[in-house]
């Protein structure tokens, strides 16, 4: 063992050794290269003075300047993707600086009542601190799990119809691209009639009911295909100046692998992007929402994948539709993909949505 020892450190040795020629060779080869480079300058003859390189010093330079490019590039293109990734994200949002109004300092929610604050008590000999006092919003919306078994969609949900949200889509709601299969519910997307304002037509149902807090859970099977967002979600719309929250389950249809977590609040997102242990657009899988006072949890076939908790939980707090819907966008390329439209028609099946307004494990299942 000690033989062994002392080998491996005369080869630590030998190596150091001939980093520090090599490395003194390179400050010769500079020092030589200046000198050249200024003397083809001075001299009548531009080439006058210039030395070869010494033996492997050009291919160690090259190689330099190889690692420092692709290093540099891949920074700076890094943090340009990042930006316009996160640019299209808050455009689909409606959180872009382009559709925001101006809003005051002052942004409370209309049914938020602030906490009162703690009364102080007059200071005993003894006597622990008085715990800080904080009211909680109560719980809104109950129980309800939907297997779309029945003829016709129930009069719990509501389908929109004939209007876009902007132009980042490439297709507008309508009605006719909602329907009910053996599988359940189904939104469809396809190729609009001529004439039509959009190049595409898709779907999105959200409950009439309000929810404030509780777990909200579908299951789902995604269609798969760049340009394409299978999304699930609850949606506080903006209501004068008061700013939109929202809880997002987004599958895009490039990567039907992962699952994108996402908090919308206060006009910007917080989001987490997870790797799932299964392909969300091979068969029927369970995702869901649980979505407490100061924390958010994100669930994947009855498994915990994320959680958010802390100040920008705490202030999602308005009472909120439960929506699921699927579209496609061009523009928001940098996020979705490239999108192909002449691949339509594709299609989002939901064999089942509920809410619980506590977390007791799946309810789907």
């Amino acid at each position: 063992m000690k033989e062994k020892l002392e080998s491996l450190l005369r080869q630590s040795q030998t190596a150091l050794n001939r980093a520090g020629i090599a490395l003194g060779h390179a400050r010769t080869a500079v020092r030589h290269g200046w000198r050249s480079h200024v003397q083809s300058w001075t001299s009548q003859n531009w080439l006058a003075g210039v030395q070869p390189l010494p033996k492997d010093m050009a291919s160690h330079l090259a190689a330099i300047a190889m690692v420092t490019s692709i290093t540099m590039t891949s920074l700076v293109y890094g943090e340009d993707y990042q930006r316009r990734f996160m640019e299209a994200r808050s455009i689909a949002s409606g959180e872009h600086p382009s559709q925001q109004k101006p809003l005051p300092d002052a942004d409370p929610s209309p049914d938020f009542t602030a906490p009162p604050q703690p009364v102080p008590e007059t200071a005993t000999s003894g006597a622990s601190p008085a715990p800080a006092a904080r009211a909680e919003l109560p719980q809104i919306g109950e129980a309800f799990v939907e297997r779309f078994q029945d003829e016709t969609l129930s009069d719990h949900w509501y389908i929109s119809d004939g209007w876009s949200n902007g132009d980042h889509m490439d297709n507008d709601w309508r009605r006719s691209q909602v329907g009910l299969g053996p599988n359940g519910l189904f939104l469809t997307m396809e190729t609009a009639p001529s004439g039509h304002p959009k190049p595409l037509v898709s779907a999105e149902v959200r409950t009439l009911p309000f929810y404030r807090y509780g777990y909200f859970e579908v299951k789902m099977k995604v269609p798969r295909g760049s340009g394409l967002v299978t999304g699930v979600f609850t949606y506080a719309h903006i209501d004068g100046n008061t700013r939109s929250n929202e809880i997002d389950i987004e599958i895009l249809g490039k990567n039907t692998r992962v699952l994108e977590a996402t908090i919308h609040e206060n006009g910007r997102s917080t989001l987490k992007r997870i790797a799932l242990p299964f392909d969300s657009a091979d068969g029927f899988h369970t995702f869901g929402i649980d979505w407490r006072p100061n924390t958010i949890v994100w669930y994947a076939d009855g498994k915990k994948v994320h959680e958010e908790s802390g100040p920008v939980a705490a202030r999602v707090i308005r009472p909120q539709q439960f929506i699921i819907d699927f579209w496609g966008s061009t523009p928001l390329r940098d996020w979705v993909g490239p999108f192909d439209r002449s691949k339509a028609p594709w299609k989002l099946e939901v064999s089942c949505a509920a809410y619980s307004p506590t977390y007791a494990g799946t309810l789907c299942d």
